[in-house]
């Protein structure tokens, strides 16, 4: 006799008033006969973002009830999870409301225009029980259209997942004014789904994205992992680029300036190939402590260099290689990556490995200790492909190891090891890549730049900006023409020498008014080496200190092509970026 299927988690999502922003969620579950008590949680994170953020602080009105609609009791015993007492309930009801009003792309959102949630946010889940399958009814008018990556069931909204990791995993948005652009490849089909204006030619931009979709799914054997996939966007009048993984889906928001200049699109499709890489990367190819998840806690791994950095390096490389970025936008984003990394004080203070495993924390110093995993990591992803082409004359690259990890972990259900990474380039090189994770991965040395981009034919050289002075305090600015701080003062420069501090209000230059309007001015014509006088406000006192001026205000890097290189590294290059 075939085992009886495991009873569904059932929930339930109402709408209230819009200007409320509150979403009623009820949780229906039917407990084992043994079960004195039963517990529902609310994840205090979500995947993609690794900070704890505490959903349970927008519940409100939290119930528990029979069968027959008795209330049962209750008690909060943490800040996630409230215990029900069971008593001869057969099945148990749990109801609260969310209150729902941020826009990002890992939020949730309930209002006129339309009803949007990331499940980690919003919904609880048994626990212990997590493996349960899960069916999600949505009461919104029939005539809403929708954006949501679950299998759907029954109408109008009802839809289902085979656990609670799956179930919260899905981005949705429920509204009458959604734009779906279809679009299919290699026999699985594709919604470009957006929610605001779209001020662009739909068949042009959906074009776009299936060419991301076609170089990522042909790198990875040809055949996406899921039969449907789900774009879940918003175009936002003054928003920002936004972007968060799901296993067969993304959310992304974007300005609905976007479609007005190509620079602005082409980070609308850096965007779309960053995440939509994140359904090998991460989703699948993970460290072994992604997965399954507890959203309880904090769960570390030195490898989000990999997860993000890696997936960094790939989001610009696939738009050139899908013929959407020319090799001037390609170098330009490369160019960006090395001055982001070359301008921030951290990456002196704390390596790759120790800023993935610290991601979770934000220090008050952040700015002068923390290093972006995103960027840093993308660098060492260079480093590595370049490496690895290098090792095995051209014939093998960083694309090999990805799709190692894929076939030894991820089409096995299992996350990779923390030094899972390095045995793969190892495997594939066969060569000893220990010193090259001790110096640039676990270690703080200076990346090489330029001993790894000549692989290819690049080059990295130093240039001066026309029009930006030449000379520099060391310091980072905010505020505006009224009230001027330095919002840092970096380590080891000008400014740090001359006894500046952060929270310093600039008040005068060498006897001139300074703020963040006249300070280029008053900078442009000075010369390193000079002394000047600096005037601040500092605790309620005026505070005067020489400083002498540093070199470099100007100075950029930039990844250009080396003018006469060998056949057999032009060739390398173009087998890297897919040229003919």
């Amino acid at each position: 006799m075939a085992a009886k299927a495991a009873e569904p988690v059932a929930y339930t999502l109402t709408p209230g008033a819009s200007n409320s922003h509150l979403i009623e969620v009820t949780v229906s579950h039917a407990p084992d006969a043994r079960d004195k008590t039963v517990d529902f949680a609310i994840p205090a994170w979500r995947p993609g973002r690794y900070l704890l953020q505490n959903y349970a602080r927008n519940i409100q009105e939290f119930g528990a009830f029979d069968d027959t609609g008795a209330p049962l009791d209750f008690e909060k015993i943490d800040k996630n999870t409230w215990r029900v007492t069971r008593g001869k309930a057969k099945r148990i009801s749990v109801k609260y409301k969310y209150y729902a009003n941020v826009l990002d792309a890992g939020s949730t959102l309930w209002n006129e225009d339309e009803l949007y949630w990331n499940g980690t946010n919003l919904l609880m889940y048994v626990v212990g029980h997590k493996e349960l399958p899960g069916r999600i009814s949505i009461n919104v008018p029939a005539g809403w259209k929708y954006a949501y990556g679950l299998k759907k069931v029954a109408d109008p909204f009802v839809f289902e997942a085979p656990d609670y990791d799956t179930l919260a995993d899905a981005p949705a948005i429920f509204s009458p004014t959604l734009t779906d652009i279809p679009f299919e490849h290699a026999g699985t089909k594709y919604h470009l789904a957006i929610q605001g204006p779209v001020d662009y030619a739909k068949d042009k931009l959906a074009e776009n994205v299936r060419k991301i979709v076609a170089e990522a799914v042909k790198m990875f054997g040809g055949t996406a992992p899921f039969d449907e996939y789900w774009f879940v966007c918003h175009s936002i009048p003054g928003g920002r680029y936004h972007g968060v993984e799901h296993l067969n889906s993304t959310s992304l928001t974007f300005p609905a300036a976007t479609f007005d200049d190509a620079t602005a699109l082409n980070r609308f499709y850096a965007l779309a190939s960053h995440e939509f890489f994140h359904v090998w990367n991460v989703k699948r190819i993970r460290p072994a402590v992604l997965g399954p998840f507890d959203y309880s806690r904090e769960v570390f791994t030195r490898n989000l260099w990999v997860a993000e950095g890696i997936t960094s390096y790939y989001d610009d490389l696939i738009c050139k290689r899908a013929g959407i970025y020319s090799q001037k936008d390609y170098l330009t984003a490369l160019s960006g990556g090395i001055n982001t990394q070359q301008r921030t004080p951290g990456r002196k203070v704390t390596s790759a490995a120790q800023a993935s495993f610290d991601g979770w924390l934000t220090p008050d110093d952040s700015r002068n200790v923390v290093t972006d995993f995103y960027t840093k990591g993308s660098l060492l992803g260079l480093m590595l492909d370049m490496d690895i082409r290098r090792k095995t004359n051209n014939a093998k690259s960083l694309d090999d190891v990805m799709r190692y990890l894929n076939d030894t972990y991820a089409k096995k259900g299992v996350g990779y090891p923390e030094d899972g990474i390095q045995k793969a380039v190892e495997t594939i090189t066969g060569a000893d890549y220990k010193d090259f994770f001790n110096r640039y991965v676990y270690g703080l040395e200076e990346l090489p730049y330029a001993d790894y981009l000549n692989v290819v034919g690049l080059e990295l050289a130093e240039v001066r900006t026309p029009g930006k002075p030449a000379v520099s305090l060391g310091v980072e600015l905010s505020g505006d023409e009224k009230q001027t701080v330095l919002s840092n003062v970096i380590p080891g420069e000008a400014a740090f020498k001359a006894g500046l501090d952060k929270g310093d209000i600039l008040v005068a230059f060498d006897g001139e008014q300074a703020n963040t309007a006249t300070l280029p001015r008053l900078l442009r014509n000075r010369k390193p080496g000079e002394t000047v006088k600096i005037h601040v406000m500092r605790r309620a006192k005026l505070r005067e200190f020489s400083l002498t001026l540093q070199d470099g205000g100007n100075l950029e890097f930039q990844v250009r092509p080396i003018k006469d290189v060998a056949e057999t590294t032009r060739a390398v290059f173009k087998s890297w970026v897919n040229e003919n």
